[in-house]
């Protein structure tokens, strides 16, 4: 049986950048080729397939890439070691996610013999910079699956929803000038910190089931350089919004400002030489929790809690683009997630493997119980402790 801790350390010890995921998909590849099919997909993503007669059609989906690792002297632990100390695996990606990697494929690992039906074991680059568009390209090749389940962090409750994220680009216009003459130009620095306060003044409505949308400043730059008076300046906002946002309502909270507002749109390529562009547009998503798939995910993981994230994942894609049942389920605190000394309990680990079994054997085993509605604790848990994770 694969070991969900050791196989998370040796995940953890590959650094996966975004577009740098390469070797990682080399190992997994490797790992996941005794279980049944598996090829390089779109984008350089892993996709496996355990298939056997008649049955439902289960994802397990993760990313590969990581978040840099910023300062290094933040890390009591080192960045990539895998070290394993006071119960816990250290390392960028332990949380988020190469724990739930490796827990998934622990899971379809003692099961696969059992399948009747076929399992997806997906694993896509670039979810950090552009959630879901992977995925994507994934989905047009194997088709829809009756049920995705993510393995982001979730502290081992199910998680049914989150906001969705936007990326507004602003940029204002200034008169260039030699740096030692300012009063001959007009500074687009000091036009942008004059315009970024009223960026922050509209109310942002209140998503009942995911809550507030936020917006956060998370770059600014110009394209100047030397001893020159800027003659322009953009910023980046980091928009998390509401299942009723689009593109357009977006970009009108951002009317009548001195500055021109767009979406932000990236251009990249992957580790596997393809060039591809996204628009930075992800939208919100919320699984009813009386959903039929929604409740066989929940009793085949043991009746966990349900919550919604407070980042955005693959479920853009999976669910509120393509309306297929999504859920997610992982070890790990999402708090941890893009911080120095992440971390994750070997016990959760260990739990999160098990739950995984349990789950594929009641999905994908004949004689898997069919539930018809949603217990009263399902419920309960939506309106309670899952709102207040958010």
């Amino acid at each position: 049986m694969t070991d969900p801790v050791r196989l998370a350390q040796e995940l953890v010890r590959i650094p996966s950048l975004p577009g740098a995921e390469g070797d990682l998909a080399d190992h997994l590849l490797r790992t996941l080729a005794p279980l049944g099919e598996v090829e390089r997909g779109p984008l350089g993503s892993v996709v496996g397939r355990i298939s056997r007669g008649e049955g439902p059609t289960v994802m397990l989906e993760g990313h590969l890439d990581t978040v840099p690792g910023g300062d290094e002297d933040a890390w009591t632990r080192g960045l990539f070691t895998g070290e394993i100390a006071e119960g816990r695996l250290w390392g960028r990606g332990a949380a988020d996610m190469k724990g739930a990697i490796a827990a998934q494929i622990a899971g379809a690992a003692s099961t696969a013999k059992e399948i009747q039906g076929t399992l997806l074991l997906v694993y896509v680059p670039y979810e950090e910079i552009v959630e879901g568009v992977a995925l994507g390209r994934v989905l047009d090749q194997v088709g829809k699956p009756d049920l995705v389940v993510l393995g982001e962090p979730t502290d081992l409750r199910l998680g049914i929803g989150h906001r969705g994220r936007a990326v507004v680009r602003l940029e204002v216009r200034g008169r260039a000038a030699h740096a030692a003459m300012p009063h001959l130009g007009d500074n687009a620095i000091v036009r942008m910190i004059e315009t970024l306060p009223f960026t922050f003044d509209t109310l942002f409505p209140d998503d009942p089931l995911l809550g507030e949308e936020t917006a956060t400043l998370v770059g600014i730059g110009t394209p100047s350089s030397g001893p020159v008076v800027p003659e322009s300046c953009w910023a980046l906002i980091d928009r998390r919004i509401g299942r009723s946002e689009t593109p357009e309502s977006v970009l009108a909270a951002y009317e009548g400002l001195e500055a021109e507002a767009r979406l932000e749109r990236v251009e990249l390529t992957a580790y596997t030489g393809e060039r591809f562009g996204a628009e930075c547009f992800f939208p919100a998503w919320w699984m009813n929790p009386e959903h039929p798939w929604v409740i066989r995910a929940w009793e085949g993981l043991g009746s966990p809690p349900m919550r919604t994230w407070r980042f955005s994942t693959d479920g853009v894609e999976s669910c509120a683009r393509r309306g297929i049942p999504t859920v997610g389920y992982g070890p790990g605190d999402e708090t941890l997630a893009h911080q120095a000394d992440e971390n994750v309990l070997l016990a959760d680990l260990e739990k999160a493997a098990n739950a995984y079994r349990r789950l594929l054997r009641s999905l994908l085993v004949p004689g898997a119980k069919e539930p018809t509605s949603a217990p009263t604790a399902a419920r309960e848990e939506r309106r309670g402790r899952g709102r207040r994770r958010r």
